[in-house]
């Protein structure tokens, strides 16, 4: 499978403006303001306003983000396109190593995508990095079970996230979109039980005086029909400071950052493991440079298997915001 460059699933991310209207206030997220929630538009060719589709922009998100995250792993059993970065990273919660991976788009092949902002002579470079493990399917020290993965990145993803890292000091879900029924096709392969919401986070940053850093995004999570694999895909917003439905984004002591990622979880149908996959690319702002920003990714991302596999048997122990039937 090609990939080809789009233009939503990027770092320089999008307006509240082009996301489709209808988006449902969630608790916690009132506004005092008269403006609706249905305010997000989206400016045609033409300058003039007109609704986004929530269909279309699903549709959009999804045709994206399929063929560049199965190029760092082919389903159809092919070399990996991305580029393998160190040795694999292992860690004394994880029974499954972290092999990590990176690829960088030039800001000269980002200026040539329809849909973006017009050409920008000061375009950085986009650099993505990945990490990929695969785990054994059992409720065991050291690994997880599908409906774990299932319960806590597609169903509870910003609460999980939340919890089990140590630098995420707070999350909250401020809008949602009514995706029920909704089902998309892309590359021949049905996709449902989709959701989409709009995110923002708070996390810490050390050492001081570096301000702590706030990331909203908005987040679409859809199930392969049929198959034992989901998707989790992040964009940020460029603009939520503006929204009333904002919180973090209007906190002058943080500053506003922004990541994009896409998250790929399945069963492996030849093993029956559970695959891992996640590529992000992001900028934390303020005045850290970019290439020391990059320069850290790696680790980062590869912690967060850490601290996942040291998290999740505590809610095993405790029952705590997991099924009962969350060990099958």
């Amino acid at each position: 499978m090609t990939y080809k460059l789009g233009p939503w699933v990027r770092l320089e991310g999008v307006s509240i403006q082009q996301l489709p209207p209808g988006a449902i206030p969630l608790h916690g997220a009132s506004s005092d303001s008269k403006e609706s929630a249905e305010a997000p538009k989206e400016r045609d060719d033409n300058g003039s306003i007109s609704a986004a589709n929530i269909f279309s922009f699903i549709t959009s998100i999804l045709a994206e983000s399929i063929p560049f995250i199965d190029g760092v792993a082919p389903k159809s059993g092919g070399p990996s396109t991305w580029k393998a970065k160190g040795a694999p990273k292992k860690f004394p919660t994880s029974k499954a190593p972290v092999h990590l991976c990176e690829w960088t788009v030039p800001g000269a092949e980002l200026d040539q995508v329809s849909g973006m902002s017009q050409f920008s002579a000061d375009r950085k470079d986009e650099y993505w990095c990945c990490r990929k493990s695969v785990h054994r399917d059992v409720a065991e020290t050291g690994t997880a079970t599908w409906r774990e993965f299932v319960h806590n990145f597609k169903d509870h993803h910003a609460e999980s996230e939340r919890d089990f890292t140590p630098t995420v000091m707070e999350a909250r879900k401020a809008l949602e979109w009514d995706t029920e029924g909704i089902e998309v096709e892309v590359n021949g392969e049905r996709w449902d039980n989709i959701t989409m919401v709009l995110c923002e986070s708070k996390h810490k940053i050390d050492p001081k005086p570096l301000k702590n850093r706030t990331f909203p995004v908005v987040q679409v999570t859809a199930m392969l029909a049929g198959a034992k694999e989901f998707l989790v895909i992040s964009i940020p917003l460029t603009d939520f400071d503006k929204s009333p439905y904002s919180k973090f984004a209007k906190d002058k002591s943080l500053v506003i950052a922004s990541y994009t990622s896409i998250e790929r979880v399945r069963v492996l149908p030849d093993s029956g493991d559970i695959e891992w996959i996640m590529a992000t690319a992001s900028n934390a702002k303020g005045v850290l440079p970019q290439f020391v920003q990059n320069m850290a990714v790696p680790g980062a991302i590869a912690k967060d298997v850490e601290f996942f596999m040291s998290w999740i048997p505590t809610q095993r122990a405790s029952g705590n915001g997991m099924p009962a039937d969350v060990s099958g």
